[in-house]
């Protein structure tokens, strides 16, 4: 998983992870991904962005 903050304004950060998975729905490493889920939350933890797709 792979995580990022950012600054949105002066007083609100927003935290980015991507997680990586196979075939089967279990977390993997991302060499060994088929797929992942891209999340943005905000400081309170309110999701406000979410991508998924697949890994050629």
């Amino acid at each position: 998983m792979k995580r990022n903050s950012h600054a949105i304004g002066l007083k609100k950060t927003k935290r980015s992870e991507i997680r990586y998975f196979d075939d089967d729905l279990n977390p993997v490493p991302r060499d060994r991904a088929t797929w992942a889920v891209v999340r943005e939350v905000d400081e309170n933890g309110a999701l406000l962005f979410e991508a998924q797709g697949f890994i050629d």
